[in-house]
């Protein structure tokens, strides 16, 4: 995966995504350590691709994830959002619970990405005797996703398509730093670099 994250980061470089300075908020509380024990707290165990994402970097702030001034103009890794810190993410999962939200039952489903909107958060699978282990799902309960979807088999893929999407100019990045895509190919190219992920392949979620 390292091989991934320095590609990532060069490639935010060359396309000038200023997304890449609020991405380590957690810089000097990081070690595998602290992030072992931050989802040990909630009963859970972080997967090894988990920790080392988090070890290279370990999130954005509240500020960047949530307190948008203008939802259309912000700063975005992906077009699902950007990386929530540990820390964040251990909160929203006990705020979650909280709140009852059935689909939490035994299903160790834990906020990794957000896009502005809190009861919108992407997911990833820690439950290790599910078939779907370390998979990522998108929830929304106001729009499409009434029930947790896949939409990117791992995190390596998630990794991987946000790469290629750069290079192949479906993402890009305006004058004033924001994420712009196209939204049609992005689905297109997602699809194929994760067959096992059905949100790209519901007719309900064509461009």
């Amino acid at each position: 995966m390292k091989e991934l994250f320095k590609e990532l980061e060069t490639i935010l470089i060359e396309n000038g995504n200023p997304i890449l300075d609020s991405m380590d908020v957690e810089a000097s509380r990081k070690s595998e350590e602290d992030i072992k024990n931050s989802f040990k707290a909630l009963g859970l165990e972080c997967c090894p691709e988990l920790l080392e994402l988090y070890k290279w970097k370990s999130g954005c702030n509240e500020k960047i994830l949530f307190y948008l001034e203008d939802f259309d103009k912000a700063l975005r890794l992906c077009s699902f959002g950007n990386l929530i810190a540990y820390p964040i993410s251990a909160k929203m999962y006990n705020g979650y619970q909280q709140f009852d939200q059935y689909w939490f039952t035994d299903s160790c489903l834990v906020p990794i990405i957000s896009d502005g909107i809190y009861e919108d958060p992407v997911l990833i699978n820690l439950n290790p005797k599910s078939k779907d282990f370390k998979a990522i799902y998108f929830y929304s309960p106001a729009c499409q996703c009434p029930d947790p979807t896949k939409i990117y088999d791992s995190i390596e893929s998630w990794l991987e398509t946000i790469i290629q999407c750069y290079k192949t100019h479906i993402y890009q990045i305006d004058k004033d730093g924001f994420l712009i895509y196209d939204a049609k190919a992005e689905a297109e190219l997602t699809k194929k670099l994760n067959p096992n992920s059905e949100y790209w392949f519901d007719p309900c979620n064509a461009w």
